[in-house]
């Protein structure tokens, strides 16, 4: 027993030296090669004036826009990509950040999107913007575009029954048929 009151001492005292070891040096906050990657694309990359905008998210609906992102994305990849709609999605609906941050966004989607990040953030952020001004919170293009569609549908519509009409017309004419 007497050995072990030897033992455990110089066992206490080898970890120590071992560990004391451990603990010098630098963190990764102080070296410079593990800097936020993120903070040097803020400052290094051009960003449009838009981005200057705030969007407050609880005055958008969501609902809308996640079909013309999923569009979006297919003609950007050129496939449909569930993975990246939603991560975009994800990055609007984030509830502990109501106003997000275009910039940071763009950066987040660049890995997915490519080239192409850019075009998409300034279109999408447009479409925020407006949709944040308007009374349901939808972009104000929406409207006007489904107006323009229900006028092309009406106008279709009605030439098909001046059409079927005229046929009628033809086709009760003494002599024919």
């Amino acid at each position: 027993m007497a050995d072990a009151g030897k033992i455990i001492p110089s066992i206490i005292s080898q970890l120590d030296s071992l560990l004391s070891g451990f603990f010098k040096g630098t963190s990764a906050d102080q070296d410079r090669r593990f800097s936020d990657k993120e903070l040097k694309l803020l400052k290094t990359i051009k960003f449009p004036p838009e981005f200057d905008k705030k969007v407050d998210m609880r005055k958008v609906n969501l609902e809308v826009l996640r079909p013309w992102v999923a569009k979006k994305v297919v003609e950007l990849l050129g496939m449909e990509d569930e993975l990246v709609v939603e991560y975009a999605m994800g990055l609007l609906e984030d509830e502990s950040q109501p106003t997000p941050d275009p910039r940071r966004m763009q950066i987040n989607l660049t890995g997915f999107l490519t080239n192409s990040t850019p075009a998409f953030m300034a279109a999408l952020w447009n479409l925020l913007l407006e949709a944040q001004e308007s009374p349901a919170g939808i972009p104000k293009t929406f409207v006007e575009e489904k107006k323009e569609e229900m006028r092309r549908t009406r106008a279709n519509d009605t030439r098909a029954l001046e059409e079927r009409d005229r046929r009628l017309r033809l086709d009760e004419r003494p002599g024919t048929g």
